[in-house]
């Protein structure tokens, strides 16, 4: 059985490597993506969709782990930081050409092998910053 820690990675690493076949098999088609402004999408397609949107914006996104939690097979807590360059429209902001690093928490829970929840929490406030965005 694939544990939530491994499919954690596995979808970071799909995600670095822009990897989209691989993110559309690891999420089960109910699964449920929460960002963090609370919007949620349901579904495989859907969560792909929503990854697929931050590269927009930022094309050469890296992400690099700091810590792993895994409380029991079926959860991870990931602490990350995700870097880039702010290179296409991000919702209704032009690009700025500024670069950014922040610093995010993702939580996962699997059931079956497939990933069923996945909720990304970070500093909104940060990444505007560093775009010099007026807040």
């Amino acid at each position: 059985m694939t544990t939530a820690a491994e499919l954690h990675r596995t979808m970071f690493a799909a995600i670095q490597e822009r990897d989209f076949d691989t993110l559309k098999r690891i999420f089960h088609r109910d699964s449920i993506h929460t960002s963090g402004d609370g919007v949620q999408q349901i579904g495989g397609e859907a969560v792909v969709d929503v990854l697929k949107s931050f590269l927009t914006p930022f094309p050469d996104l890296t992400i690099t782990i700091r810590e792993q939690f895994a409380p029991d097979e079926s959860v991870s807590i990931i602490e990350y930081t995700f870097s880039g360059t702010h290179q296409g429209p991000l919702e209704d902001v032009a690009p700025t050409g500024k670069k950014i690093s922040v610093i995010a928490c993702s939580v996962l829970e699997a059931r079956e092998g497939k990933i069923i929840r996945e909720a990304d929490y970070y500093d909104t406030l940060a990444m505007m910053e560093q775009l010099s965005l007026d807040i």
